[in-house]
């Protein structure tokens, strides 16, 4: 298969031609989260309720193996531009075995931990028993999610995003299949309800799982695999982490920040609970052109800066960001103007209704906003700085979004609607924040592929 320099040629094609399959990739992703959203939603409003408040928890999952998975595509990336093909293989293999233990971590910890954090959540009763079934199914399960996420990183770091695409395609076709089938009990299947939906969910991952990992072993991609287990390097697990650690921790801060924003939320009831949950499945319709050009940035700028073309990075990072927000203003003005439609197709509940048109028409027109913050964060992870994005995402949750939230809630007196202002104010300033720190241009210093390597090694 012949593979794209993008080292070379338009800044601006190369973007496009990385990121519309991922565009495609994501929203399917998300496809695959809405689906399980709007059957159950239709089952019942309390287990609505219960898909609610595991998100937070179950969003740590994919904090966790997407943030060591950007670590593995921009070091591969890095190392491609850099023509160092034989060490970007060696990587390949340390990113599947981190997969492993990064599954045993996470299932221990939920196993753990779910309850009392729902309880804390204000999980009681019913909401509570479905919210635990659900989540356990999910925390057992993610073996093979973990995989996956690795496996479609490697590819994403050669420039490959159409075969992850495809993968992603297959997903949630599966689980579109399964999923009325196991929550209803249609046909032969008996009737699961939530726990259906995570036992779908879990099935539709493996399949997901297990083909793009004989993609990789069959030799079908640039970087060729195989069962041969390699000498344990250090040197590499460190360089993973430096970027993968802090894209974690951002997205588990996101994470974080979530539990909390929802236990602000309570206090205005389950059905406003209820409404956030859903609103946040919108809000991941919304950043998806951003996340497809992000996904190719981190490419893009980590293979430039590999081959030391500094100026291609940073053009790369600014078009990306002009067209990451163009993008979804345009879905913030589709929410803006029919947010009635959006609700309605996950709960028809008035109270459900009335806090999510309020969201949208206080939120969505800001959505250029959050293009431009998580491209900037993109462009810093492709060069080796994961800390930026990390800083960034912090200071916009609990330096502004969740203290305005509670000042216009409480002190302001503007209950629910102080929180989505709140929400709202956050997104600008810490958008403004990234974009300046990365003009200063911090990040071109520095040695962005650590390993040294004796000559005549590479391919």
């Amino acid at each position: 298969m012949k593979r794209r320099d993008f080292t070379n040629g338009s800044v601006t094609k190369n973007i496009l031609h990385l990121a519309w399959p991922m565009m495609v990739a994501f929203t399917l992703h998300v496809g695959f989260n809405l689906i399980d959203t709007i059957f159950v939603g239709r089952y019942s409003a309390l287990a609505l309720a219960a898909i609610s408040i595991t998100f937070p928890v179950i969003f740590l999952i994919i904090a966790l193996a997407s943030g060591i998975g950007i670590g593995v595509t921009s070091f591969i990336a890095r190392l491609i531009g850099a023509k160092r093909v034989n060490k970007a293989q060696e990587v390949a293999k340390h990113g599947l075995i981190l997969a492993f233990f990064m599954w045993v971590f996470f299932a221990c910890f939920g196993l753990l931990f779910a309850k009392p954090l729902f309880m804390y959540l204000g999980a009681e009763g019913e909401i509570l028993s479905m919210s635990l079934r659900y989540a356990y199914t999910i925390f057992i399960g993610s073996f093979f999610m973990f995989f996956a996420f690795i496996s479609n990183s490697i590819l994403r770091g050669e420039g490959d995003t159409k075969t992850p695409m495809k993968i992603m395609a297959l997903a949630t076709v599966v689980n579109i299949i399964l999923d009325p089938f196991m929550i209803f009990g249609l046909w032969i299947f008996p009737e699961l309800g939530i726990f259906g939906a995570a036992l779908a969910t879990v099935i539709a991952r493996s399949i997901s799982a297990i083909v793009v990992l004989t993609y990789l072993f069959k030799g079908n991609a640039l970087l060729k695999l195989d069962f041969k287990l390699p000498k344990f390097d250090f040197g590499i697990i460190r360089e993973i982490f430096h970027v993968g650690i802090p894209a974690s921790l951002s997205q588990s801060v996101m994470s974080l920040g979530m539990f909390f924003m929802m236990k602000v939320v309570s206090f205005f009831g389950p059905y406003a609970i209820a409404a956030y949950g859903l609103l946040g499945r919108l809000d991941s319709v919304a950043i998806l052109p951003a996340l497809g050009i992000a996904t190719a940035v981190i490419t893009i700028v980590g293979q430039n800066v590999g081959a030391e073309k500094f100026d291609r990075a940073e053009s790369t990072a600014w078009k990306a960001s002009l067209l990451a927000a163009a993008f979804m203003e345009l879905v913030g003005v589709i929410f803006f103007a029919t947010p009635r439609f959006w609700i309605s197709i996950f709960n028809k509940h008035p109270d459900i209704i009335s806090y999510g048109i309020s969201y949208l028409r206080i939120v969505s027109l800001t959505y250029a906003f959050i293009g431009i913050g998580i491209v900037m964060g993109a462009a810093f992870q492709g060069a080796g700085k994961g800390y930026p994005s990390l800083a960034l995402t912090a200071v916009r949750l609990f330096v502004l979004s969740i203290p305005l939230a509670l000042i216009f809630a409480f002190v302001a007196d503007l209950g629910l609607k102080g929180v989505w202002i709140g929400i709202m104010v956050s997104i600008v300033l810490s958008s403004i924040i990234g974009a300046i720190w990365f003009s200063i241009g911090t990040w071109k210093k520095g040695k962005h592929i650590p390993i040294e390597m004796p000559e005549g090694l590479e391919g």
